[in-house]
């Protein structure tokens, strides 16, 4: 199963925004992208696809984004 083509759309919720925060400042130190890049941008709306198709742990989400 492809989770970036899932058909589930979870919200996301306020106090897992700052879970998704953590995994893209983690990946964006790991790749030295600063957060207005164009490559940060689609890191963001990746981790968040993820979130949205049900993967909710901050180290499944890590595992996940890491290997992108």
């Amino acid at each position: 199963m492809d989770p970036f083509n899932s058909f589930r759309d979870y919200p996301v919720l306020p106090g897992h925004v700052a879970i998704l925060e953590g995994v893209l400042n983690r990946a964006l130190e790991e790749r030295n992208l600063s957060i207005g890049s164009e490559e940060a941008d689609q890191l963001a709306r990746r981790i968040i696809k993820l979130y949205q198709t049900g993967v909710k742990e901050p180290g499944q989400l890590w595992e996940m984004i890491r290997t992108i």
